[in-house]
């Protein structure tokens, strides 16, 4: 399978566009969507398409669909007079409260809920989670761009707190709530990484820091929508 492959999958999901266009679509360079042609997609850029688009990043990385592959949720507001489908839950939408610059603790965040947004039940069952640990969440800032850009919709899953290297967490560090990469560190130490790791350098915690600093895993991130530029 050739490089170049991924890109046209890509360019095809976002609707047979130009190279230039897909660019403005994803809040990319012209140059990454060149690098793309000549190494083929990257798998932050195929996560962030696979919001965008709709379309499973497997399929964009390597043309196959399997049982494990990440699906977008196609997500609608809905409010009290709106029919839930058979197949749909309710994921309680903290819209207002935005992560990485809110402060509070989290059954205040849980208590001040006043939107809900609908989320499949297989999408549910393809990241695992259970419909009462389900809740969307509104990311702040720049940290995490381009895998979680500012006003994103983040679903997470608040029943999985236990840390995966590289995998995404919504986070309470000093008071303060954020999405981040984790990884684990010997004697109980935690490393907090950034994709805009220019801006935002990584952190490492050790045990006696993580109390300290009053660090805890508030959840786990399991799907991303993201804004039109």
């Amino acid at each position: 399978m050739n490089n170049s492959d991924s890109l046209d999958r890509l360019l095809e999901a976002a609707g047979n566009v130009s190279q230039e266009e897909l660019a403005r679509k994803l809040d990319e360079s012209p140059q990454t969507i060149t690098n793309w042609k000549k190494r083929g997609v990257s798998k932050a850029g195929a996560i962030k398409a696979s919001a965008l688009f709709g379309v499973s990043t497997n399929w964009i990385l390597n043309g196959v669909d399997r049982p494990d592959q990440i699906n977008a949720s196609k997500v609608e507001e809905w409010d009290s007079s709106t029919n839930v489908d058979d197949d749909e839950v309710e994921v309680p939408f903290y819209k207002d409260f935005l992560v990485s610059c809110g402060s509070g603790t989290l059954p205040q965040i849980l208590g001040n809920q006043s939107r809900k947004l609908r989320l499949s039940k297989a999408t549910l069952r393809s990241y695992g989670v259970s419909a009462e640990n389900a809740y969307a969440l509104t990311a702040h800032g720049d940290s995490m761009k381009s895998v979680i850009n500012n006003g994103a919709t983040v679903f997470v899953d608040l029943g999985r707190t236990n840390i995966i290297d590289g995998k995404i967490y919504a986070i309470s560090h000093g008071g303060l709530f954020k999405f981040k990469y984790l990884y684990r560190m010997p004697k109980g130490g935690v490393r907090i990484v950034s994709e805009n790791k220019e801006e935002y350098p990584e952190e490492v915690l050790t045990a006696e820091d993580i109390i300290d600093q009053e660090f805890c895993v508030v959840a786990y991130a399991f799907n991303v929508q993201n804004p039109l530029p």
